[in-house]
């Protein structure tokens, strides 16, 4: 990538790393406090409504990603007057889109106690009131949302990232004092709604400040022509954005009801480690979408080849060391901020890091696939994904338990999506036989499993326990799969590419900063 690019990319990574790990760790602490004050019924409950209102989501069409890609063109241009007809446009679509979403989301409410199926959870406020106070909270930001892509669009996504974190971690803050202060579920998910409101005024704020013509009331109304390209892009993203969200949205349904609603909260800790971890990493590949969209815009297809090999090689790596934690660290964290009552069978934790690592491997293709435009083509693949996902996640459930559920979901979702979207970028911009790309994953997926044993084996002889043992573990853990990566791949292209950025772009520079 060229320097502007790389340098873009590095900011929004760095700032983005720096607050999740800190959203990260109030974000466990809060969940501590959650358990002690209110417990497991509302801790499933939480679960459940987060699912539902995901689900809900995909009245979102994919439009955020039609917003992207339409702006990188008219920005790389400077044409202001486009940049402005597209943002009214995408306003009055998210107004109408934000109130379709609070609509359908009253319509569920009868159906809330057919989707408990256990006796009633000990919950003394009214289960409707909590969740119409979880759908605003999910409903009002689409008013706001579309002002932040133009920033996110200008690869400016660290200002974002700023805004979204400081307030998160604020809300975890409020919510944590409150909670141990009045043990009030309400005044929690009020404190919630509060800062979701004043996190996206403030960012629409910025989005004016920075750019201060998309507040004109004079604009050229969007062609004929570009609105038709726009809303058949949409349309294709609809079904995409519905099957991905079914997809990722129904595995706590179909938990509570095929197995019990108790299962929702013992799994949630685990789930949270998940997300958690894949939030703060997940920053690095985030931090460089409006980056590949840039180059997909201007590069070649050989550039454009070396750089999907680049971000799938450190994809494999960095997700490959985090699923490979939490399959052997996870009971024991667990265990150390929750108790041992909260602990699950490797099986399970298995499943959980499987479809972890799975999910997180296909993001460069997803990545491509958006920034490339390829949003009519495999529009077709998580609606199958989801599909397949009710149908095995209810027989393996019931066959095997709770485990099947989480591999149900790893199979639906490597046998569509993780097919589809290589196969068009490999087919459309490389121009080259796709089965490279699924020789390469399983090879890779092979080392990591090696790497991953020969560490956790070595570890296994560590002799310490509680809270200093369990850091000694990890931090050996870490440096062992690391080492072992290196010698592994340090002759690959990819890794000599990486160790030539770093030590040109950074190291180079604070020696030059350090006057040596």
């Amino acid at each position: 990538m060229s320097d502007s690019r790389t340098k873009n990319s590095a900011r929004n990574a760095a700032v983005s790393l720096s607050f999740y790990a800190a959203y990260t760790i109030a974000g466990f602490v809060l969940r501590r406090v959650f358990i002690d004050t209110l417990g497991n019924d509302y801790l499933s409950v939480s679960g459940l409504f987060t699912n539902i209102l995901t689900v809900l989501s995909f009245a979102e069409m994919g439009i955020g990603n039609a917003i992207i890609f339409n702006l990188y063109k008219p920005i790389a241009m400077g044409d202001t007057e486009k940049i402005k007809s597209l943002m009214k446009l995408y306003k009055k679509t998210y107004n109408i889109i934000g109130t379709c979403v609070f609509g359908a989301g009253l319509m569920l409410i009868p159906f809330l106690n057919y989707l408990i199926s256990d006796e009633a959870p000990q919950i003394k406020e009214n289960l409707v009131l909590l969740y119409v106070l979880y759908l605003f909270n999910t409903a009002i930001s689409y008013f706001f949302t579309f002002k932040q892509s133009i920033i996110t669009a200008n690869q400016k996504n660290y200002i974002v990232s700023a805004y979204t974190n400081i307030f998160k971690i604020l809300q975890l803050v409020l919510q944590g004092v409150f909670l141990v202060l009045t043990h009030n579920f309400i005044v929690y998910l009020i404190i919630q709604i509060v800062c979701t409101v004043m996190n996206n005024v403030l960012l629409a704020a910025k989005a004016d400040k920075m750019f201060p013509y998309i507040r004109d009331k004079e604009f050229t109304p969007i062609p004929k022509e570009d609105r038709k390209s726009i809303f058949k892009n949409v349309r294709a993203l609809f079904l995409y954005k519905m099957g991905s969200t079914v997809l990722n949205g129904t595995d706590n349904m179909i938990i509570t009801k095929v197995i019990a609603l108790a299962s929702v909260g013992l799994t949630s800790n685990f789930t949270m480690l998940i997300t958690a971890i894949a939030s703060v990493v997940d920053q690095i590949p985030n931090a460089v979408v409006a980056s590949v969209g840039n180059l997909n815009a201007s590069e070649n297809k050989e550039k454009k080849n070396q750089i999907f090999d680049i971000m799938f090689f450190v994809c494999v790596w960095i997700y490959g060391l985090c699923a490979s934690g939490v399959l052997f660290f996870s009971n024991e964290f667990v265990s150390i901020i929750f108790g041992p009552e909260w602990q699950m069978d490797f099986i399970v934790i298995f499943s959980l890091a499987l479809h972890f690592y799975v999910s997180s491997v296909m993001s460069p293709s997803y990545t491509y696939r958006t920034t490339l435009g390829y949003f009519v083509q495999g529009r077709f693949a998580p609606v199958a994904a989801s599909v397949i996902n009710i149908v095995l996640s209810i027989v393996m459930g019931k066959w095997i338990g709770l485990s099947g559920v989480f591999f149900a979901t790893s199979i639906s979702r490597f046998f569509t999506m993780g097919i589809v979207d290589p196969v068009l970028i490999y087919k459309n911009c490389f121009k080259r036989n796709p089965l490279i790309y699924y020789v390469r994953y399983f090879i890779c997926f092979a080392f990591v499993a090696g790497i991953s044993y020969v560490s956790n084996l070595v570890v296994s002889f560590i002799p310490f326990g509680g809270i200093v043992g369990f850091v000694v573990k990890v931090a050996a853990y870490a440096v062992l799969f690391n080492g072992l990566a290196v010698l592994v791949s340090f002759r690959t292209k990819e890794f000599r590419y990486l160790k030539n950025i770093v030590s040109e772009k950074f190291i180079k520079k604070i020696l030059k900063k350090a006057g040596r």
